[in-house]
């Protein structure tokens, strides 16, 4: 089994989100409104360079596949505009078993720092939650989420021997940062909850996956290709419930 362990330096995921947290801190007074959420939803994935081909059929296995998400958020909104920063961690998993090769894992662990910008009633008409502004629905709810983020990747291929005795796990782990925008819309339930529509896109750089093409680098494979080397393009859509307090 091959890991990577990351210590706590400088470029560490959990280094980064203290360091987030302790800015946020610092940078929003207590009075300003806060809000926290919780979101689901699906995540379309598109890695072509992961992408397993058998050249004996052309069939083509997709990694890391489509998958569902969940996530907490803590949003601190402006008194004076409508802008609201919402920090967000959260966690995906995707399995899938691909015959005469194993079964492929792939966990991430991303942390956003969202930006919800209300574009159409940027100065808003009070300082209170979407349900007490007054106007057209639309115009109060609808906003542009600007959203840079850091992810933690942890894939695994995990192989049997032909009896089906022995399991053999590589892991490979990285951290890469992404970028991503999107657009979302409030529907104010009641002066406490708040339900968020949204549908957002990531890109992410050249993520490698060493294990993937030691797999197929074993003549007992068969004739399968595939790049170990990959950009990851995102599309997440989902709902979430907020409590304003």
């Amino acid at each position: 089994m091959r890991t990577f362990s990351f210590k706590r330096d400088k470029t560490s995921f959990m280094y980064i989100i203290n360091k987030w947290c302790f800015f946020f801190i610092f940078l929003f007074p207590l009075k300003s409104i806060a809000q926290i959420g919780v979101s689901v939803g699906g995540t379309l994935n598109n890695a072509a360079g992961w992408a397993i081909t058998d050249l004996n059929n052309r069939t083509t296995y997709d990694l890391p596949g489509n998958s569902y998400f969940v996530s907490l958020n803590y949003e601190f909104s402006s008194k004076n505009y409508r802008i609201a920063i919402v920090p967000e961690i959260g966690g995906a998993l995707f399995k899938n078993e691909i015959i005469d090769l194993g079964t492929f894992i792939n966990k991430t662990l991303r942390f956003q720092l969202n930006t919800h910008i209300y574009f159409l009633d940027f100065k808003g008409d009070c300082d209170c939650p979407t349900f007490s502004k007054k106007g057209n629905p639309l115009k109060k709810g609808l906003f542009l989420n600007v959203s840079p983020g850091v992810s933690y990747f942890a894939n695994t291929v995990e192989t049997r021997n032909a009896n089906n005795t022995n399991i053999t796990n590589i892991t490979d782990n990285l951290i890469k940062p992404n970028i991503g925008a999107g657009l979302g819309y409030d529907i104010g339930v009641n002066e406490n909850i708040t339900i968020t529509t949204f549908a957002n896109a990531y890109y992410f750089s050249r993520l490698n996956w060493p294990g993937l093409i030691s797999l197929l680098n074993n003549p007992s494979t068969g004739n399968k290709t595939a790049n170990g080397v990959t950009n990851l393009s995102q599309i997440q859509a989902g709902i979430t419930l907020r409590y304003h307090f």
